[in-house]
């Protein structure tokens, strides 16, 4: 009797010994896997290294390789040892009085109307409109990049014995407020890291208590980071203690060298400040973790006093984002009402559930934001005749 070949062939394939996945063989494996990953690396890093320079603009690709790199490493990068070296984004914020101050510290004529605004984009975008809308509304405007509410609140005290404002501005953006549970938005703002700092506020016995940042100016942190390691240090120390540090995305280490590295560090780094924003926003507002809403509220209460006792008049602003509805308005709005303290809450006019209100980056439209300066230069001028 004949075999058939298909028999003979199954058979043989049954008795064909398959390799042996060995230790050996695995090690082995992995050894080139690893290989080829720092060949790769070596290659991205080659291929999309930064600018010398931290005044050239990077390509999309380096911006992108770079995202993961530390804070520190960013501030590095950032602040040079000379102004030749220095970006010019590493001057912005820095609660100091300018040498020479070119903004107007007073209406430069009779009926004209001064207004002193404190706090970031948003709110500097807003009174631009304010100002395009009535050439008789003149700008002070002092500000940083994502400023949160203590910072904002400390340039007012800074700079309020420099202008006779007719009326004093504090932007609040709903984004930002997190920030000020450290001196730096940059424990929270991993990719956008900014190096300015402010105090960090708490409430003792119900007063306030303004915690020093230890850093106080461009020329501190470049001695701080090139010259005098002593005091980086102690910078540090003192952001660890507060809640929303991540010394593994702040702190540089050999990561920073590495662009598939940098890439896992982003991703940890995005965890983070989904974190460290729960830890006081839901989608249903704000929470009082923490304290924030109590020192929030104690920050405007003396805002609107001091400006009040100088015979100027008090405005909030409740800028609220995209995605944060009206949750400004429900952490701050019945002490504003109590005090009465003139407020304008966004949410009204250009909802942040309205996609259409925001362009690519997050700020309001050009056309949202003429709406807002509307409702606000109305309100102004209601407010001026009452006073």
């Amino acid at each position: 009797m004949t075999v058939s070949n298909s028999s003979i062939s199954n058979s043989e394939l049954h008795n064909t010994a398959l390799p042996v996945l060995t230790g050996r063989r695995i090690f082995a494996a992995c050894l080139w896997a690893l290989l080829w990953l720092i060949l790769i690396d070596i290659s991205l890093s080659a291929l999309f290294v930064m600018p010398d320079s931290p005044l050239e603009q990077p390509s999309k690709l380096q911006k992108f390789f770079d995202h993961g790199r530390s804070v520190e490493s960013k501030f590095r990068r950032m602040v040079g040892t000379d102004q030749e070296s220095t970006a010019k984004i590493a001057y912005a914020g820095w609660l100091v009085e300018e040498s020479i101050d070119q903004q107007p510290k007073a209406p430069s004529s009779p009926g004209r109307i001064l207004v002193a605004a404190y706090g970031q984009s948003f709110t500097y975008n807003i009174c631009k409109a304010l100002n395009s809308l009535d050439p008789r509304f003149e700008l002070r405007l002092k500000g940083g990049p994502a400023a949160t509410l203590s910072h904002s609140h400390a340039f007012y005290k800074i700079d309020s014995q420099h202008q006779r404002a007719d009326v004093v501005v504090l932007g609040i953006l709903a984004s930002s407020l997190p920030y000020m549970m450290a001196p730096t938005i940059s424990t929270i703002n991993f990719e956008g890291a900014v190096p300015y700092t402010y105090p960090l506020y708490s409430l003792k016995n119900e007063h306030l208590s303004a915690q020093d940042p230890i850093i106080h100016s461009l020329e501190e942190l470049r001695i701080a980071l090139w010259s005098k390691p002593a005091v980086w240090n102690e910078y540090l120390a003192m952001l660890r203690t507060t809640p929303t540090y991540n010394s593994w995305i702040f702190e540089s280490d050999w990561f920073d060298y590495s662009s598939l590295a940098r890439l896992v560090r982003r991703s940890i780094g995005q965890k983070h400040v989904y974190d460290a924003t729960a830890r006081y926003w839901n989608p249903n507002g704000f929470t009082n973790t923490d304290g924030i809403l109590d020192v929030a509220n104690a920050l405007i209460a003396d805002f609107a006093a001091d400006v009040k006792a100088k015979g100027q008049i008090p405005y909030v602003l409740l800028i609220q984002d995209k995605g944060y509805k009206n949750h400004l308005a429900l952490a701050f709005e019945s002490q504003l009402k109590q005090l009465d303290i003139p407020y304008l809450s966004t949410h009204t006019i250009a909802p942040s559930t309205n996609a259409r209100n925001f362009v690519d980056d997050g700020h309001f439209t050009a056309d949202a934001t003429m709406k807002i300066a509307q409702v606000f230069h109305a309100d102004i001028l209601k407010k001026l005749q009452k006073n």
